[in-house]
């Protein structure tokens, strides 16, 4: 994908599909998925509210790929070690990169600095466009696809 900043392909490819689950993903992309939400969320704490809000906006657009609500990609971030919450699930905070989990430091650089709407828009414009090239080539070469034979 040419218009896409070096990133990791299994990212790329994952953020173009739709109605994926996390627990079906691959560990390695699910740790993408999930450094993918991690960089979209401020560096500062948040209430409960307010970092619903903010799951629900990546869902939305950047994470639209991923067939879960706020919540449960919520507790997945908390269980990965990607947000802190406190006991009482009052205050949220994203875990700095250098406080991460080892396992997770690699997924964290593969995201670093990354703009989660744009990088999926352009993930996905990239993957219209070629799809338009292939239909562009099958016509060029098998000709315009015949009409319907069944009456209207």
């Amino acid at each position: 994908m040419a218009l896409i900043p070096a990133i990791d392909p299994a990212l790329a490819a994952l953020v173009v599909k739709d109605g994926v689950a996390l627990g079906g993903l691959p560990e390695h992309q699910r740790q993408l998925a999930l450094a993918l939400a991690w960089v979209g969320l401020p560096e500062v704490p948040l209430t409960e509210p307010e970092v619903n809000d903010r799951l629900k906006s990546l869902l939305a657009r950047a994470l639209r790929c991923l067939d879960t609500d706020h919540v449960e990609l919520r507790r997945w971030l908390v269980d990965a070690g990607w947000l802190a919450r406190d006991g009482y699930g009052r205050r949220y905070e994203r875990v700095a990169r250098g406080d991460l989990p080892p396992a997770r430091t690699a997924a964290a650089a593969a995201v670093a600095g990354l703009a989660p709407d744009a990088f999926t828009a352009a993930c996905r414009a990239e993957r219209a466009a070629e799809r338009e090239r292939r239909r562009q080539a099958w016509v060029a070469r098998d000709g315009p696809a015949l009409p319907d034979p069944s009456p209207p």
